[in-house]
């Protein structure tokens, strides 16, 4: 099917489900469920539970992932018991976690204790759907996509901290505290390196950020701004060195101290969500996005799902280095954290536009060499 997307297929297969059942059924309620409403109604749905369960089982994935890779780091075997290697152990946890009680401090806020953590969680999956993962994957382009992911983004300190505050814990209010303090410091230089990136490209448009990274990769003339953005990101996400909010040592659990049961899976969830979604924006703003270089073989790149593929193959690297971060350096004070934030990666964000300016202008940077011609 030549051109066909995501919820292209999600529409098809919806009208065909439709008519299937209103072959069968009276003539009014034929006309009703083979109308264009209808129709696009359960597309939607069907579009959402592939976005749901495709963004579920790469999150489980990386969980799996980053316990494999941390045993080896620590010179053990990670996960291993339940499933072979240990696929099935993530699995085994969220049942457990599953069928414990949900209890609420006496005190606390009801409507901020349970709103936060879902809040928290639902604003992150709803990124899946601005993403584009391939060609494919979407069904047309959205001129603002980067800065209505960005924004969608930038929701978590606020429901971090009502979750915090509502607990009526101090420990949590602290957490919450630095985690509100954290996030801001470097969502600033965050969007200073995209905007590096939006000068070079020309867009806020994901799928033209990537589609200008046909004949080159923005990660090298854009080093600069990948360093912030990667720094920005660990921040983001509160990962080593940047776990400041969760300090089991002296904040018990960080913001998230009172909650058990599914609350707290929403919040563990939630955070390798982001994850992901860090780790598909570094790709998609200066790895290629779902495409290869033109040295690849053709035959690598155009069987089908290709992109997708290459795509998935390039995000499980990012979140590796994540990993590896996180294996070799230690947490950080809250002092350092936040001058490192406001007085080291701001100037190098600034930096970072000026040496976009200069791709943009002149082609050329000094030690890099001159850019080939950007674009398909």
């Amino acid at each position: 099917m030549s051109g066909a997307t995501l919820y292209s297929v999600s529409a098809a297969l919806s009208a065909l489900l439709l008519g299937a059942v209103a072959s069968i059924l009276p003539a009014p309620v034929n006309a009703w469920l083979t109308s264009p409403d209808v129709v696009t109604g359960l597309a939607v749905l069907i579009f959402s539970a592939i976005l749901l369960a495709a963004s579920m089982i790469n999150t489980i994935m990386l969980i799996w992932f980053e316990r494999k890779m941390l045993g080896r780091f620590m010179d053990r075997r990670g996960a291993m018991h339940v499933g072979y290697a240990g696929l099935l152990q993530n699995f085994a946890d969220g049942l457990k976690l599953f069928r414990k009680n949900t209890f609420r401090p006496r005190e606390a806020d009801s409507l901020g204790f349970y709103a936060g953590p879902t809040a928290y969680m639902v604003t992150s999956m709803i990124l899946f759907g601005v993403l584009p993962i391939s060609t494919g994957w979407s069904s047309g382009a959205l001129p603002l996509s980067l800065l209505l992911a960005l924004a969608i983004f930038s929701f978590a300190p606020l429901f971090i901290f009502v979750s915090a505050w509502s607990s009526n814990n101090k420990y949590s209010l602290i957490g919450g505290m630095r985690s509100a303090a954290q996030m801001i410091a470097y969502e600033v230089p965050i969007l200073l390196a995209v905007v590096a990136v939006v000068i070079v490209a020309g867009s806020f448009d994901l799928n033209v950020i990537v589609n200008e990274q046909q004949n080159y990769w923005f990660w090298a003339p854009l080093i600069v701004a990948l360093i912030v953005f990667v720094a920005g990101m660990l921040a983001e996400m509160e990962r080593i060195p940047f776990d400041l909010p969760e300090a089991e040592a002296e904040l018990v659990e960080g913001w998230n101290t009172e909650y058990g049961g599914m609350l707290f899976a929403f919040f563990m969830l939630a955070d390798y969500v982001r994850a992901l979604i860090g780790s598909i924006l570094v790709v998609l703003l200066f790895l290629g996005g779902w495409t290869m270089p033109s040295w690849v073989p053709s035959v690598a790149t155009s069987f089908p799902l290709a992109g997708i593929f290459w795509f998935m193959i390039k995000t499980y690297l990012v979140f590796g280095l994540f990993i590896w971060i996180r294996a070799s350096l230690p947490r950080v004070r809250t002092d350092q954290l936040l001058r490192v934030g406001w007085n080291r990666m701001i100037p190098l964000a600034l930096l970072s536009i000026v040496l976009a300016a200069v791709v943009v202008t002149v082609r050329c940077l000094p030690l890099v060499g001159c850019v080939p011609p950007l674009g398909g």
